[in-house]
């Protein structure tokens, strides 16, 4: 089995996402990177996204 770095297997999921008909913002995409790396704790995370989709 291969080795797959976090970005890579980001990069596939965001093109399956495009395949779909589906897009991110950068900012979104930014946000995703800080909770995986540990910047952001998953419930920030989801925090960030709440308030995001209610200031839409």
């Amino acid at each position: 089995m291969h080795n797959v770095t976090t970005e890579k297997a980001l990069k596939n999921q965001l093109a399956s996402v495009r395949m779909e008909g589906y897009s991110f913002s950068s900012k979104e995409i930014a946000n995703v990177k800080k909770c995986l790396s540990g910047e952001l704790t998953f419930k920030q995370f989801t925090d960030k996204i709440v308030k995001d989709v209610r200031s839409k």
